[in-house]
């Protein structure tokens, strides 16, 4: 009896055994029907810098079967310039990588593209091969390849004119010393690497046009995740500081974005700002020290964590600009236009837009009768009423400008129904304001830096 208790157990061990063998072998679905899929169709790594290590892009292999599939061989079918890591594992051919079902693997991928022939961004391909259940499935890899001028800790003495040829990217700090000038002409880029900045001793010429526009930016390219472009992002690189004295500035149709502090000012400088943008900065968008001067013409400053405008005495001028800030990753510290030094500013605002999350104007005097700021016909989205510095302004009126935070865009244009169209002051223009905004569009009598576009 025990004898036969033993055999039982014995084979119904060996029944349970090859049960387990059963399964496991049963548990890869070998049917050429069996694939996985993928989650993009075409992996586009954007513009590249020659020469230089991509950023990694990622895609995602799904496994959307009832069983486990194996793949049993996954590569870069050139991997001349581009590289893989497949689910943890760095190489360039890989084999036998299972999935599980309902389950993923990542595929990392980057690349390093050669030195073009041309100044024109240039495209170049792989593709990324997967062999399941003996059928070959493809993900097309593309990136830009695009040539750039670098420049490490330069110093600009004499006159030195920077073309649009090619980006130009910027490591450690560009200087412009007393007495030199650079001169940046339309379609000029300046990209620059993280802790890069533009220090000014001399002056700075930035004229671009509104076809071409000069563009000074972070030099991260693609996505910071799926489709968000590292544009949102702030704090990229320093920003551009104009040093004590520095004078005869003029930014024309100029964009900078994405900066620690944007553009500060020491003492006695000078700039004078004509359909620009600066936009986007962990700080200030502009900040100045006592005795600087700033003449803003049709130009926008937006989306900072700290005050748009940080004036500590000086001479401030703005005509037809908006001051918008709806920053994405803070709500601001300071109101939208801060005044440290009233006592001894002298501000004008007219014809302009000074809206977003906080208090447009901080407090700026006991006196502010007595004080020598203005602000005429300004459009604010919060309650008041004119006085002896706010005249004729248009109170809790909203602009309608086009931004949108879920999707991270902000270009500020004015809705065809805004009331800020047609609402202009033309008297309080100065002879100088350019008759087109910075897309070159008549400006017409529309408050702030720009026309609504054409319907």
């Amino acid at each position: 009896m025990r004898y036969f208790c033993m055999k039982q157990r014995i084979f119904l061990f060996i029944a349970i055994l090859f049960s387990l063998t059963a399964c496991i072998e049963d548990g890869f679905d070998t049917r050429p029907s069996a694939q996985p899929s993928f989650s993009v169709e075409e992996l586009d790594m954007g513009v590249q810098f020659t020469e230089n290590p991509s950023p990694t892009a990622m895609l995602m292999i799904y496994n959307r079967n009832s069983k486990q599939i194996n793949l049993s061989q996954v590569n870069l079918r050139s991997g001349e310039h581009f590289r893989i890591n497949v689910d943890g594992r760095s190489g360039s051919e890989f084999r036998d990588v299972e999935i599980r079902p309902n389950d993923s693997i990542y595929v990392f991928v980057e690349c390093t593209l050669p030195v073009t022939p041309t100044a024109q961004p240039l495209e170049m391909t792989d593709m990324l091969d997967v062999i399941t259940n003996g059928v070959t499935r493809s993900v097309p890899i593309k990136a830009l390849a695009q040539n750039v001028a670098r420049h490490r800790a330069e110093v600009i003495s004499g006159s030195v004119t920077w073309t649009d040829e090619l980006p130009h990217v910027i490591f450690d700090t560009l200087r412009v010393a007393p007495g030199a000038t650079l001169t940046l002409a339309p379609g000029a880029a300046l990209l620059f690497h993280d802790k890069a900045a533009l220090k000014v001793e001399g002056t700075l010429l930035s004229l671009g046009t509104a076809a071409d526009p000069v563009i000074l930016r972070g030099d991260r390219t693609g996505n910071v995740v799926a489709d968000i472009s590292y544009d949102v992002m702030s704090a990229q690189w320093h920003g551009v500081d104009f040093a004590r004295g520095s004078s005869g500035n003029r930014l024309s149709h100029t964009e900078i974005v994405n900066t620690v502090n944007g553009v500060t000012l020491d003492s006695l400088v000078d700039l004078t700002l004509e359909n620009s943008r600066v936009y986007n900065s962990a700080s200030t968008i502009i900040s100045a020290r006592g005795g600087a001067r700033i003449r803003a013409l049709g130009s926008e400053l937006s989306n900072a964590a700290s005050a748009l405008l940080l004036l500590e005495g000086g001479d401030y001028q703005f005509f037809r600009s908006t001051l918008a800030n709806w920053y994405l990753f803070s709500w601001p510290d300071m109101a939208i236009v801060e005044f440290l030094d009233p006592d001894n500013t002298h501000a004008e605002f007219a014809n302009s837009i000074i809206y977003g999350r906080d208090t447009p104007v901080g407090h700026y005097s006991d006196t502010p009768e007595t004080a020598d700021i203005w602000f005429r016909r300004v459009c604010f989205d919060v309650e008041g009423s004119d006085d002896a510095r706010f005249l004729n302004c248009l109170w809790a009126t909203d602009p309608q400008l086009s931004y949108d935070l879920k999707e991270y865009t902000f270009t500020y244009l004015p809705a065809p129904e805004s009331p800020i169209i047609q609402a202009a002051d033309p008297s309080l223009d100065p002879a100088d304001l350019p008759a087109t905004d910075r897309h070159g569009r008549p400006r017409a009598l529309t408050l702030g830096a720009l026309a609504p576009a054409p319907e």
